[in-house]
């Protein structure tokens, strides 16, 4: 009897013991930056995300590492990937809570030791916070049943950007999503509606993009100012009112008076006639009125280049297509796009112009620094925010602009997607 006992005893604590490891185990998520979906909406620079709860490992203003399967943590590191070399570990945050600084770079670090014993030599921190629940988030990209092979391909065209989800890492970051859809121009102050060109690109870039689950769609979208109200009106995610359950008279009354006012969105009636059933939005508002420059001169302006020579603006594109972005050194798809610019002045400069205008202000020197060790030779000038707030209207960086031969804005964009794009463009402009 004894015997069973002790028996019973060692059962019920490896039970214990295998679940409380299956907890901590949840206090963290790892997989590699595999996809071109990944790289877009993830990171572009690193090999591997992690993300760490970390609501869990802090308590009575104290750090408890031991919720955390260390062991379990660096061996998801060390056999996620071939390729070891750069990682993006996300600190996530649940409200209520407000961590001191000092404890969370404590704990920053301790993870970075971590990351660096699975061989990670460039760890970059990020924190978010977030009021959405761990466990909830974690178990639905856990129960998503992933292909071995998965793969998550872009499918492009001149206004949107589309990616099947089909990936773990997709699902924490992008939720319910089963496509993304990227509109690339931003919602301004001239969309009244969606239209014809847009949706019929949507359409064929998601029916490319073959989605095997149809729940819902996701849109990507930035606005100007003027944008952001229309943004709500063509993505409005509500669904119709639901039949009430009871019978109540009362009840009856306000369902048909809401079903009665009810109208889908635009973008809601697309994604139907796709065949998915929601949608849902991100939407990042960048402020500025660039739209008010298309169909007018550009501004002109002088400002200094690297070496202190003036570039006069109208001089210099005089009789040449151009591209004027304005960009920063703190801005990372900036730094992401610059590079590329360089490529492409080196390839086109004779017969398109570039000008970079640095409207962050930033220090003359800083930026010969950055622009001698990224090799950049493309036209770059300094103290530009004037001319970026009060002349060009920028809300966003970067935002760059079109000039054709005759000096006029023809359209501009926000942010930087991809080199191709960019140089499809030009090439677009030189034939004309």
């Amino acid at each position: 009897m004894t015997m069973n006992r002790i028996l019973i005893g060692i059962a019920l604590l490896t039970i214990f013991v295998s679940e409380t490891r299956a907890d901590e185990s949840q206090n963290y998520f790892v997989a590699p930056i595999s996809t071109e979906l990944h790289r877009a909406t993830v990171s572009f620079s690193v090999d591997t995300y992690a993300i760490v709860n970390c609501n869990a490992l802090i308590a009575d203003d104290a750090l408890h590492l031991s919720k955390l399967d260390t062991h379990g943590f660096v061996s998801a590191l060390s056999n996620v990937t071939a390729d070891r070399d750069s990682l993006l570990l996300v600190c996530r945050y649940q409200f209520p809570a407000n961590v001191e600084t000092e404890l969370r770079n404590r704990l920053n670090q301790r993870l970075k030791e971590l990351c660096a014993s699975a061989g990670y030599e460039n760890v970059r921190i990020s924190e978010t916070r977030t009021s959405a629940d761990w466990l909830d988030t974690f178990q639905r990209a856990e129960a998503f049943n992933q292909p071995a092979e998965a793969r998550e391909p872009l499918f492009e065209n001149e206004y949107v950007r589309v990616f099947p989800v089909r990936t773990q890492l997709s699902k924490l970051v992008h939720g319910e999503a089963d496509c993304i859809v990227e509109v690339v121009h931003p919602i301004d102050g001239r969309m009244e509606e969606i239209s014809p060109g847009l949706e019929a690109s949507i359409r064929q870039a998601v029916q490319q993009a073959q989605v095997i689950e149809k729940h819902t769609l996701k849109f990507k979208l930035s606005s100007t100012t003027a944008g952001r109200a229309r943004v709500e009106s063509l993505f409005d995610a509500r669904s119709p009112p639901e039949i009430p359950e009871t019978s109540s008279a009362a009840l009856q009354k306000v369902f048909e008076a809401r079903a009665a006012q009810y109208k889908p969105s635009p973008a809601l009636t697309l994604a139907r006639d796709l065949g998915f059933q929601n949608i849902t939005y991100s939407h990042s508002p960048g402020g500025g009125a660039p739209e008010t420059l298309v169909g007018a001169e550009a501004p002109n302006f002088n400002l200094d280049r690297l070496n202190g020579d003036p570039l006069d603006l109208h001089d210099f594109i005089k009789g040449r297509p151009a591209l004027i972005t304005f960009w920063g050194l703190a801005c990372a798809p900036c730094r992401q796009e610059a590079p590329h610019l360089t490529e492409l002045h080196e390839k086109y400069g004779g017969k398109f112009s570039i000008v970079a205008v640095n409207g962050y202000d930033d220090d003359r020197q800083d930026v010969t620094n950055y622009a001698t060790n990224e090799k950049l030779s493309h036209p770059i000038v300094l103290q530009g925010k004037i001319v970026s707030d009060d002349l060009y209207h920028v809300g966003a960086y970067p935002t760059t602009f079109w000039v054709d031969r005759n000096g006029t804005i023809t359209d501009y964009e926000i942010g930087f997607t991809s080199s191709k794009r960019l140089e499809d463009r030009i090439a677009n402009m030189l034939a004309r």
